[in-house]
């Protein structure tokens, strides 16, 4: 119950910016399959289906009903429909919904009440309309022989229940359907066979419609990664409290064994260039599995789930060491390691530790020769006395099949030497690589930046993942955020923000007609103030909806990432399965892997089961899942694209709620 609580107390601080989120908040306490007539709770307004649904077959009628408090003369609501069907009648108190005929799968509709009598009180609910039931094919991961694997075949619209039959190829041996009958089925054991199997799985629901998928599985020798290829890591996190950066490169081979090279610092040891003697890549099922990293100095273990292209994931460190930590990998493109590939211009992003274990952030931008020589830098950071615009120079040297170089960044009174790992034509991981002990140690990426950048760049959307920490009581303690940045017009823009700092619940703050400014660099600033709250930041971007930012003059050196955000107004999340887990971990805990997360009309499923709501308009949604991630068991869900979510915990009770990305399979 707590959980819930918080949530409807930030849907009522969101409600003016974001009213279609107001009442969803009982949709995803309740679910859609719920007998509780119940569908939603907005400010001052319940809606009821007498129905006990929100689910509506394609032709067929739902009804809606609105109780209004505080509505002494009876004047009700009234209605908007967002979305395809129509109002078969309505009042002031009710809402007969005509579902459109003729849908393939199904569809999301928004009806949002507003009353008469007071127009700051606003409830919505989403009708989720089943057409003719589609089976998306999935993309399936590979097997190994003798590991435990499942995978998961889902049914977009139909009426369950649902008659699953394979009707041509045979199935890995080993392996079943588990007898589902709703619409998402799982298909699981141990495989006892290496081969290539196709297969056709049939769906047949209630009206006897139908839909089938035709799948091809590869189930691999037991010893077989399902991680295959060259790939670039960066990865933060702590040793005893106190800021770990780290780098790398890692080479998995066909039969699972891993060569490569990183360079990591603590506050106690520099490991520069640092060469693989040995390694393993193992898969524990479907997605996820360990990576045993063996280098001159010792031995280390990562948890790791990738998607569905095996091109990129998620990693955190997990073998009893004091280093706790995650990060995320792309497969890396040699064609992009020469210097005649990565010149250009870039923005760029830092964070970490100085020489007295403050926390330091930098963001910029700068110009890399094809000699490798930077040139018109420009950086601003957080430190005191900060640097605002100041010069960097500095030159690359000349990556290794690694896809590492390494430079010497002078920035004001800082000399920074850094390694670089090439990951693609666009992208840079940065970190630093002083073998003194006690020295500035830092990482980020850059990120090849687009000319000209102009104000219009903060048009929007963009959603914002910001990261702070401090000490206290000998911990680092954590300060997150997530939000939106949109309508901007060259002079003013309007954003959203919802934050939680050092253990302060989560609070969701609008602002309006900020004033921002844009240098033909890109470099950009502005300054979200409310409520006597200031967060003056400084951005340089990248291109429309992308760059870096800091806020200057931070307490707890507060920096993160904008990305633009593609694809609003959302009727819902796609029918798929997401991983990915903490980033840039602010506190030493807790640090979340999250392999395997299904959103699917209101429900989530896989690693983590809950139930979430959406607002169609910002694609910020509410989650309450099973167990605390990320600091607490309610999520604040910010959706980038169908590619990529944001999601921040509610830090209830706890110093230590964190920020994770989360990837589409």
């Amino acid at each position: 119950m707590p959980a819930i609580f918080l949530i409807r107390a930030v849907l009522r601080r969101g409600a003016r910016l974001m009213p279609a989120l107001g009442c969803a908040v009982l949709i995803a306490a309740c679910g859609h399959h719920t007998t509780n007539n119940a569908v939603g709770v907005g400010v001052g307004i319940q809606l009821s289906s007498p129905a006990g649904t929100t689910l509506v077959e394609q032709g067929a009628t739902l009804e809606i009903d609105a109780n209004v408090s505080g509505d002494p003369a009876n004047r009700g609501v009234t209605w908007t429909l967002t979305g395809s069907g129509s109002a078969k009648s309505q009042t002031a108190t009710a809402f007969i919904y005509q579902a459109p005929s003729g849908v393939t799968g199904a569809l999301t509709v928004t009806l949002t009440a507003v009353a008469v009598a007071d127009a700051t009180q606003v409830a919505s609910v989403t009708i989720t309309v089943n057409g003719t039931p589609v089976m998306p094919a999935p993309v399936l991961f590979p097997a190994n022989l003798n590991i435990g694997y499942v995978t998961y075949f889902t049914v977009v619209g139909g009426l369950s229940p649902f008659t699953y039959t394979v009707t041509s190829g045979s199935l890995p041996p080993g392996l079943a359907f588990d007898g589902s009958t709703t619409g998402a089925t799982a298909l699981s054991g141990i495989p006892t066979q290496i081969g290539t199997y196709t297969f056709t799985l049939k769906a047949v629901d209630a009206n006897n419609a139908t839909a089938q998928a035709t799948v091809t599985l590869v189930i691999n020798p037991q010893t077989a990664c399902v991680l295959l290829g060259q790939f670039a890591y960066l990865f933060t996190g702590f040793r005893d409290h106190l800021p770990v950066v780290r780098a790398g490169s890692l080479s998995i081979l066909s039969d699972g064994t891993i060569e490569g090279e990183h360079d990591y610092m603590d506050d106690q040891t520099s490991r520069i260039g640092e060469v693989l003697t040995d390694g393993t890549c193992t898969t524990i099922s479907q997605n996820r599995g360990t990576l045993r990293i063996v280098s001159p100095t010792r031995v280390e273990s990562f948890d790791y789930g990738t998607i569905a292209t095996l091109s990129s994931g998620h990693l955190q460190e997990n073998d009893g060491t004091p280093i706790v930590g995650s990060g995320q990998f792309f497969m890396q493109t040699p064609s992009a390691f020469p210097l005649s590939s990565v010149a250009g211009d870039y923005t760029f992003g830092l964070v970490g530790a100085d020489t007295t274990e403050h926390r330091l952030a930098l963001v910029g931008r700068m110009t890399i020769a094809s000699d490798g020589t930077i040139s018109n830098g420009s950086v601003d950071t957080n430190q005191t006395p900060a640097l605002n615009a100041a010069a960097v120079t500095g030159t690359l040297t000349a990556a290794d099949s690694n896809g590492r170089g390494t430079t010497v960044l002078t920035i004001g009174g800082l000399t920074l030497p850094m390694a670089y790992y090439v990951v693609d034509a666009n992208t840079i991981y940065l970190v630093s690589a002083d073998p003194a002990a006690k020295a500035v140690r830092l990482a980020g990426r850059m990120s090849r930046q687009s000319a000209p950048v102009a104000a219009s760049a903060l048009a929007g959307p963009s959603v914002m993942s910001l990261w702070g920490s401090s000490m206290a009581g000998g911990l680092p303690t954590a300060t997150v955020g997530a939000g939106l940045i949109f309508g901007g017009n060259g002079t003013t823009l309007n954003a959203g923000l919802d934050y939680v700092d050092r253990g302060v619940p989560l609070v969701h703050t609008d602002y309006a007609a900020v004033p921002y400014a844009v240098a033909a660099n890109g470099r950009a600033t502005f300054n979200l103030a409310a409520a006597g709250a200031n967060h003056p930041l400084v951005a340089y971007l990248s291109g429309p909806g992308n760059g870096y930012f800091l806020e200057a003059g931070s307490a707890t050196g507060n920096w993160g990432i904008l990305d633009q955000q593609v694809g609003a107004p959302f009727s819902d999340f796609l029918s798929s399965y997401y991983a990915g887990g903490t980033v840039f971990a602010a506190s030493t805990s807790p640090i979340t892997l999250v392999p395997q997360l299904l959103f699917q009309e209101g429900s989530l499923t896989g690693n983590v089961t809950g139930t979430y709501a959406i607002d169609p308009a910002t694609g910020r949604a509410i989650a309450t899942v099973s167990r605390n991630i990320l600091g607490g068991s309610g999520l604040v869900v910010y959706i980038v694209s169908s590619k990529k979510l944001v999601f921040l915990g509610d830090g209830v009770n706890s110093v230590n709620s964190t920020l994770g990305w989360l990837q589409v399979y």
